[in-house]
């Protein structure tokens, strides 16, 4: 740290640490996944009844979209509702398995692994972020 020009407070050090809570994500030697005290009320949820609520649990599920496998496939019909807005709230069967998809995908999350030279590792064979 010295070499860096890094200085910290050794009050406010917890050296060594096996794992570290940050921005909602768990840091430890496996790699990086959500926090599991943020992901454990994720099967709880329940489906959105407003366009303010949708737009929340979007906002959620963006924040952790690299530990959602298929997002983009996911999300889609769920970001279509939000484009009907101002509009009658129609919750279909399509939105309502997009829903289910991402809760599952979130609670179910891999842990990210940790930096190689080519990115970071994934559980899904081949790909890297």
């Amino acid at each position: 740290m010295k070499q860096a020009g890094l200085k910290c407070k050794h009050s406010k050090c917890e050296i060594p640490r096996d794992s570290i809570k940050y921005l909602g994500r768990l840091v430890d030697k496996h790699g990086v996944r959500p926090d599991p005290e943020v992901v454990e009320a994720v099967p709880t949820l329940k489906p959105p009844k407003t366009d303010t609520q949708l737009m929340s649990f979007l906002v959620f599920a963006n924040y952790y979209r690299e530990f959602i496998k298929g997002y983009a496939d996911n999300i889609n019909p769920m970001q279509r509702l939000m484009q009907n807005k101002g509009k009658k709230f129609s919750w279909t069967e399509e939105v309502q398995v997009s829903f289910e998809n991402i809760k599952r995908e979130l609670y179910e999350s891999p842990v990210i692994g940790m930096p190689t030279e080519k990115g970071i590792s994934s559980r899904y064979p081949g790909h890297t972020l």
